[in-house]
């Protein structure tokens, strides 16, 4: 019989992250599961670093990090609500794949629970879908929600 304990879900607050946390709800209170929220942010944030000394760089990344952590706390209470699940928050900073694998056998994780679309398109075009990367690579089962 299928049993999950901990749940991982990969978020980028987009609205197909909402639909793959609200599965995860609904499967975290089948199985008395927690959920374990992961938010990576990728390394090339999209701006030139040349320029910009150590201490802007620090400043940059922390208030990613913050900004971040408070959109993961906005996503729970608006997805899950005053449900009694325990909720893990975590941070990561790489490429979301890799991460994302990395923190699945960090945390024990038995099920990985994603959405099937992300923010970018054009980087699904190009490069592959983190899910499809995920789901090749990862050792625990992987549940893909569609929109």
């Amino acid at each position: 019989m299928f049993k999950t304990e901990k749940i991982l879900v990969p978020t980028d607050f987009s609205e197909f992250s909402d639909k793959a946390l609200k599965k995860a709800k609904d499967i975290a209170e089948t199985f008395n599961a927690e959920i374990f929220l992961l938010h990576v942010i990728p390394e090339d944030i999209g701006i030139s670093t040349t320029f910009l000394s150590s201490e802007v760089l620090k400043d940059i990344h922390e208030k990613m990090e913050k900004e971040s952590m408070k959109a993961m706390e906005e996503q729970v209470k608006r997805v899950i609500g005053d449900s009694n699940i325990k909720i893990n928050y975590a941070l990561k900073r790489g490429v979301p794949y890799h991460e994302i694998l990395k923190y699945e056998e960090e945390a024990g994780i038995d099920l990985v629970v994603i959405a099937s679309h992300s923010k970018s398109k054009l980087e699904e075009v190009f490069f592959g879908s983190t899910t499809e990367k995920v789901v090749r690579r990862s050792k625990v089962s992987v549940f893909v929600v569609r929109d």
